[in-house]
């Protein structure tokens, strides 16, 4: 089975011994050159390249190395860029949220429903790249954001986005994954150990000194997770099933996501809560965003010639799919079942964990393992 297009993979070997999940593998295979593209290069390029080499969170991925280079250079991001960016953030985070919880869900919907839903992305792809197209100005045209926002607001409610932030609205894109799952208890109930940004130091000393940390990050005695179960677990109520608690939380990041948008529109946001970097003593700086899926990281370093001689990348799929991460503790020692029950079980899992790469996924019974 194989869902989400992208650069890389993830493959995921799962061995199950009387319906139980025994052995869980993940590997992922990303191609980890990307971030040397950036080597020798001017900084103000840092950020238009990483927009157009990444195929998916271009925005989210152009702030963070807009703030990685601001911060080496020692220089503050502009208060008016600030209020651009989080704009494009949160219209990117709206939008990449809504496509990958329609498009890559493993069960099928009506035909009806699905050209419904196809409508409704497009309209929401056309306001959040409006957005978008608007952030990269560097400034707010606050009649146009009001515009695009109502825009976004409304595709996401025809998506089944709920303005009181509960369940979706029958005969919606997203009631149709809710029935799949309301009632799938195949995952026992586990809380997040959440990726802040009290983290960022340890993570970003880590980054300057392993080479290999960007591929396989780790926080000592801690299984940590990101995205938005992770940032609004606690809304969520524990005895709900698993599943149903991560879709939950991504439907209503959604709905968090477009009140800070019109919030915006008027002037008011903090910023704080969507990026943030520093410098780093000896070794340039960082910027982080808080993207769909998680906490993103760029680490910048500038030399003499003022060139870039360092650059290091960390995205939110590496903590979640770990091979000692969330999506595999979540998995271990589950009650899957066999064959298409079990394929079917992993699929959504990794569906709402939400990587940013194509999953491949084989299911061994141990007696033919």
């Amino acid at each position: 089975m194989t869902y989400l297009l992208g650069p890389g993979s993830i493959r995921i070997d799962v061995t199950v011994s009387q319906a139980l999940a025994r052995f869980v593998e993940v590997r992922v295979n990303r191609p980890q050159e990307l971030a040397r593209m950036f080597i020798g290069r001017r900084p103000e390029e840092a950020p238009v390249l990483a927009g157009r080499v990444f195929s998916l969170c271009g925005c989210s991925q152009s702030v963070a190395a807009r703030l990685a280079i601001l911060n080496a250079a020692g220089l503050p991001m502009p208060i008016e860029e600030q209020f651009a960016a989080m704009a494009g953030l949160l219209a990117e985070r709206i939008f990449e949220t809504l496509r990958g919880l329609i498009l890559h869900w493993p069960s099928s919907m009506s035909a009806g429903l699905v050209a419904q839903a196809g409508q409704y992305l497009r309209g929401a792809l056309a306001a959040s790249q409006a957005i978008i197209g608007e952030s990269r100005e560097k400034k707010v045209n606050h009649g146009a954001l009001v515009a695009n926002a109502r825009r976004l607001a409304d595709a996401a409610e025809g998506l089944g986005i709920a303005k009181d932030d509960g369940l979706p609205p029958d005969d919606t894109a997203c009631a149709a994954i809710f029935r799949d799952i309301k009632d799938d208890r195949t995952f026992p109930g586990r809380r997040p150990d959440p990726l802040t940004a009290a983290d960022d130091a340890e993570i970003i000393a880590h980054l300057c000194n392993d080479a290999h940390y960007c591929a396989l990050p780790h926080l000592d005695g801690r299984v940590v997770e990101t995205g938005a179960y992770a940032r609004l677990c606690d809304t969520s109520r524990s005895d709900d099933p698993h599943l149903a608690q991560r879709f939950m939380a991504r439907i209503r990041d959604v709905g968090l996501c477009l009140k800070q948008v019109a919030h915006l529109a008027k002037g008011q946001n903090d910023p704080s809560e969507l990026m943030a970097g520093g410098p780093v003593p000896g070794a340039g700086g960082f910027g982080v965003v808080e993207c769909g899926r998680g906490r993103l990281y760029h680490q910048a370093e500038i030399d003499a010639n003022g060139k870039l001689c360092a650059y290091r990348i960390l995205a939110p799929t590496e903590w979640n799919f770990h091979p000692a991460g969330p999506f595999v503790e979540t998995l271990l020692s589950s009650r899957i079942g066999a064959h298409e029950s079990a394929a079917r079980s992993v699929s959504r899992l990794a569906a709402l964990f939400d990587p940013c790469v194509e999953f491949k996924l084989n299911i061994r019974d141990a007696a033919h393992a």
